[in-house]
């Protein structure tokens, strides 16, 4: 670092970075305060909160409350629709990328890139046509988890094809067949845990891609199986900006965490966990 800033020309560079961080940070600083504060307090006086005009402390955290009893059901849905994301996208994305990445077949290519369509189409057309797939049975909360599974499937298929294809595979295969292991002694012992990393990566991704699904929930909500992004979307167009803020938080604090794994694992601990494979 030291030898950094006796560089012609970094301190100006080192400035004008966190210049844009702080501006990039600066609306999610806000609405955090917003949760906890009283909103004079951030200069927002359209909603006639005044310090201690209603006995109330500047400090409060009872916006917190109201948002897990008014949407509480809401969140843990997007909790439920997440985890079977993963879940899905782990018995069928582990094995279709597999099967992609080692396996010569006629078409592959092309079903290689139907694979990775929806990730190229908006979401509005994907709602509009699984509402019209599955038209006879409109309103089920699956019709959702069906969406999610079309946005979130392709990182699964494409993080297994290329951890797959980033070592030999096929020659570790063959030293472990040479010395007798079968079909399910190769995939346990040799290729699944080559695939650990890829794995654990790639199911937070689809975690955090399905919690905060917007489009496709959004068209395909039921008053009955509303998700968290779509509710949270109704608390900033119907709420006070402190109840939006404390959603938000709430939204942040699931996905927040996930994101940190995800640059861990993507870091030098990752490369720890394949060598030591």
């Amino acid at each position: 670092m030291r030898e950094n800033l006796r560089r012609p020309g970094f301190l100006p560079l080192y400035a004008f970075t966190l210049v844009l961080w702080l501006i990039v940070m600066s609306p999610f600083a806000v609405v955090v305060l917003g949760a906890f504060l009283q909103t004079t307090f951030l200069g927002l006086s359209t909603e006639q909160w005044a310090r201690g005009g209603d006995g109330e402390s500047l400090f409060s955290v009872k916006w917190f409350g109201y948002v897990w009893g008014l949407y509480r059901g809401t969140l843990l849905f997007s909790v439920k629709l997440a985890l079977l994301s993963v879940l899905l996208c782990l018995l069928i994305g582990v094995p279709g990328g597999m099967v992609l990445a080692r396996r010569q077949f006629p078409g592959r290519d092309l079903l290689e890139s139907i694979v990775l369509l929806p990730l190229s189409l908006p979401g509005i057309a994907l709602s509009i046509g699984i509402l019209q797939a599955f038209a006879i049975v409109r309103g089920e909360w699956w019709l959702i988890l069906a969406g999610h599974l079309l946005y979130t499937l392709p990182f699964m298929v494409r993080m297994v094809m290329d951890a797959l294809r980033s070592f030999d595979v096929a020659a570790l295969e063959t030293a472990a067949r040479s010395l007798g292991a079968g079909y399910w002694q190769r995939l346990r012992w040799v290729v699944l845990p080559n695939l650990r990393h890829a794995m654990v990566a790639a199911s937070l991704l689809v975690f955090c891609v399905s919690w905060g699904e917007f489009n496709i929930s959004f068209l395909l909500n039921t008053p009955l199986n509303q998700t968290f992004p779509a509710a949270l979307y109704a608390t900033y167009t119907t709420n006070s900006f402190q109840v939006s803020s404390a959603a938000t938080v709430i939204f942040l604090g699931v996905v927040v965490p996930a994101l940190m794994a995800i640059q861990w694992l993507g870091g030098g601990r990752g490369v720890k966990l394949e060598q030591g494979v």
